[in-house]
């Protein structure tokens, strides 16, 4: 099934949630722009369309039709900004941030809107900011869509995830300028809104987890330690589970500062050094805040290693005053406009941007006159081919949720529950699976491949699982050679299936074959050039895997030489993966010689084994370092 319109969509949500079109349309945009919408008559961009999905209660899904090429950029942008922020990799995200600026907002005020959020959050996490011009801007952007807002009273508002996390940060911005009633109020409110709320569980935690990591910084400024250590302790390790790792840095460092207060000083030390050492890992200036507040506000002791290390370098970002939006539109276009903007058009644009034929990047998935249908808008695509048309292009799907039946949700969600394969018993995997395999009919050939992959990636056997990774990959991809990879464009599916392949390749008599799919995918990637996402996602637990691979071989000087062979800046927006990559990394130098480096780099992997709380990781690294090569970390 292709995608849905967003009229269906948003008319079904709305009369599911029990909303008249008055109650939905309050702050988004006119009554009569969403009859218009509902009636087909007009169009709605992204941003609009998940704003009213998020009122209704609906899961937050995004149309994928801008309103025109200027609008989808600044989407793209914003997108990007947050990633990058959400990895405290603030200058890349101040770039895009400027991109968004640079397009007027696309004159969308609810892109305005989720820009002056995360500007204000750029502006905080920098360390430099005026909190009560964030608070004042921040309280702007909420009347954007809630002009009447009374911040002691509005849990009975209908609230999008941007509205939400606006609310999260003017509690945040209050507590800093001393109004810790006010932090309060918005707290239990924030709290009890999302108990009840309709977003999907892992929306709703993430939120929840942000609105913990404000209410731990209360409960330390009022002294109710017990309490703050209980909440930050308990959200760092759901986060730890799911992996949501944007929020593990402050929420560690809160459980020590915790520790700290209430005497425990051994767990103390655990939590205040990873949210240390690992933020520093990843190049972060939440490492100078954390030795900062410890030296100035704590009676913390630092070793002499924490003390010896250079500040990252910090810089201060230029503020903004609050625009008049009179002139912004609120998403809502003609459905007729010759400047709305088609997926089929964002792919035809990508490849010929890139000098892709239409041959290369739809190989195995559709026909060339499939394809040609897409991009002159004649045809709309099922999700699943629209995704891996993406993916070959280096764009991350994760930019876009796509509206289909309650089939496709079914499989998206079944799809979710094996990708995180270890929050599962042996059990459940092979219920989910069984049940995924029921879903599908002859026509889900990519929901197949995906089927197989996850068969393959939840249950490994120590026989058979090379052929397996080889027929996953040949449902799209028949006549693949890894030797001619130059002239194919890969699925985040394709890519997995060549990343399981060299890894089980290690351990065969053609072992030579792991280092070359890993080399070969490397320079795939370093000239496919896929957007940050698409590469954290897809590439970053390949190198650690690689540096794995090559340590079992004693292929150390491989190793100390990856970082002049690869980009390895990816590895700062994945904790887990950079935790096992610096693992092998470290005892690498010390196999050759190179004991300060191997030193500092143990250091930073043991920050990061234990917030990610591979603690047996962080322990056996510190025995073999000390066994192997007389280096007693000074963690």
């Amino acid at each position: 099934m292709g995608v849905r319109s967003a009229k269906d969509a948003i008319r079904e949500a709305r009369l599911k949630a029990g909303l008249t079109q008055e109650q939905l349309a309050e702050g988004i945009c006119s009554l009569q722009a969403l009859s218009r919408i509902e009636t087909g008559v007009s169009g709605v961009s992204p941003a609009t369309f998940q704003a009213l999905m998020e009122r209704a209660g609906a899961p937050c899904e995004r149309y994928p039709v801008f309103a025109s090429r200027g609008d989808f950029d600044c989407f793209y942008a914003l997108k990007l900004a947050r990633f990058h922020l959400d990895a405290w990799q603030l200058a890349p995200a101040y770039e895009e941030l400027q991109k968004a600026e640079d397009r007027s907002w696309a004159d969308n005020r609810l892109y305005y809107q989720e820009w002056l959020l995360l500007h204000c959050r750029l502006q905080f996490r920098s360390y430099q900011c005026d909190h009560q011009l964030n608070y004042n801007t921040l309280l702007d952007a909420l009347r954007i869509t809630i002009p009447k807002i009374e911040l002691s009273d509005f849990k009975k508002c209908l609230l999008t995830q941007n509205e939400v996390q606006l609310l999260i940060s003017i509690a945040q911005e209050a507590l800093y300028l001393g109004q810790t009633d006010t932090c309060l109020q918005i707290h239990s409110q924030i709290e009890t809104y999302l108990d009840s709320s309709k977003f999907t569980d892992r929306e709703k935690n993430r939120m929840l987890a942000e609105d913990a990591i404000v209410y731990t910084k209360y409960l330390l400024a009022v002294g109710n330690y017990r309490e703050a250590l209980q909440t930050a302790d308990n959200w760092r390790h759901q986060m730890v589970v799911s992996m949501v790792e944007p929020l593990l840095f402050e929420l560690t460092f809160l459980t020590g500062l915790c520790c700290h207060h209430l005497g425990d000083q051994n767990k103390a030390h655990e939590c205040i050094k990873a949210a240390f050492y690992s933020s520093y890992a990843v190049k972060s200036c939440y490492a100078n805040a954390c030795r900062n507040h410890l030296a100035n506000s704590t009676d913390y002791q630092m070793n002499d290693y924490m003390r010896s290390l250079p500040d990252i370098p910090m810089e201060r970002y230029q503020t903004r005053q609050v625009m008049d939006m009179s002139g912004f539109s609120n998403g809502v276009f003609s459905a007729d406009s010759p400047d709305a903007y088609t997926l089929g058009l964002l792919i035809r644009d990508m490849r010929l941007s890139q000098n892709l034929s239409q041959q290369i990047l739809c190989q195995g998935l559709c026909s060339k006159s499939t394809l040609s249908k897409i991009e002159n808008g004649t045809h709309q695509p099922d999700i699943s081919l629209t995704e891996c048309l993406l993916q070959r292009l280096g764009i991350s799907e994760r930019l876009f949720t796509f509206w289909g039946n309650e089939k496709e949700a079914r499989l998206y969600e079944l799809k979710f529950k094996l990708i995180h394969r270890h929050l599962l018993s042996d059990e459940e995997v092979m219920q989910y699976l069984s049940e995924m395999e029921s879903l599908l009919d002859e026509k889900d050939l990519l929901w197949h491949q995906t089927y197989l992959l996850l068969k393959v990636t939840a249950c490994p056997s120590a026989q058979g699982d090379i052929n397996t990774y080889l027929e996953t990959l040949h449902c799209t991809l028949p006549d693949f050679d890894i030797h001619r990879l130059h002239q194919y464009r890969l699925s985040w599916c394709e890519i997995t299936c060549l990343n399981g392949l060299a890894h089980e390749y290690r351990l065969t008599r053609d072992s030579h074959l792991c280092s070359f799919f890993y080399a070969q995918l490397f320079e795939y990637a370093a000239r496919v050039h896929p957007d940050i996402q698409m590469y954290t996602h897809t590439f970053s637990s390949s190198m650690y895997v690689y540096c794995h691979c090559l340590y079992a071989q004693k292929h150390y000087e491989e190793i100390i030489s990856l970082p002049e062979r690869i980009d390895l800046t990816v590895m700062r927006y994945a904790p887990h993966a950079y935790a096992g990559y610096l693992f092998y990394y470290s005892q690498a130098l010390g196999e050759c010689s190179i004991l300060e480096e191997a030193h500092r780099t143990g250091i930073f992997a043991c920050g990061l084994n234990v917030i990610t709380e591979y603690y047996k990781n962080a322990d056996a690294l510190k025995r073999y370092l000390y066994e192997d090569f007389s280096i007693l970390l000074d963690y």
